[in-house]
C-alpha cells in the first residue's frame, strides 16, 4: 500500500509543479488603424441578348416505340420455354427468338 501512495504522491507532485503560462495579452483596439473604404469601380452592364424561343416539351409529341416491349418479349420467350416443354437452360435462345418474331410481326 505504501507503494501505491508513493505512486500517487509523485504524479501529483509532477502535476503541482506544472504551471501554465498566462495567455498573451490581447492586442488593444486603439492601437488598430481603421481600415479604409475604396469606392468600387463602376460596372458596365452588360447588353441584354434575347433567347430564342423554346419550345415546350408538351408541345412536341412523344417519340413511338419502334420495336416490341420487354413485357411482350418476355411474355413470347415464356411461351417458347412452355412449346419446349419447359426445358431449362435456353432462355437467351428464347429471348432473342422472341424478340426477332415480334420485330418482324409474326
Amino acid at each position: 500500500m505504501a507503494r501505491a501512495q508513493a505512486k500517487t504522491n509523485n504524479s501529483n507532485k509532477s502535476s503541482q509543479q506544472k504551471q501554465e503560462a498566462p495567455p498573451p495579452a490581447p492586442t488593444p483596439i486603439a492601437n488598430i488603424a481603421p481600415a479604409r473604404q475604396q469606392a468600387a469601380p463602376a460596372k458596365k452592364e452588360a447588353p441584354v441578348v434575347q433567347a430564342a424561343p423554346v419550345a415546350h416539351a408538351a408541345a412536341t409529341p412523344a417519340p413511338t416505340r419502334s420495336g416490341p416491349s420487354t413485357e411482350q418479349i418476355a411474355y413470347r420467350a415464356y411461351e417458347l420455354f412452355l412449346a419446349r416443354g419447359g426445358a431449362h437452360g435456353h432462355h437467351d435462345a428464347d429471348w432473342i427468338q422472341a424478340e426477332r418474331e415480334l420485330q418482324l410481326g409474326r
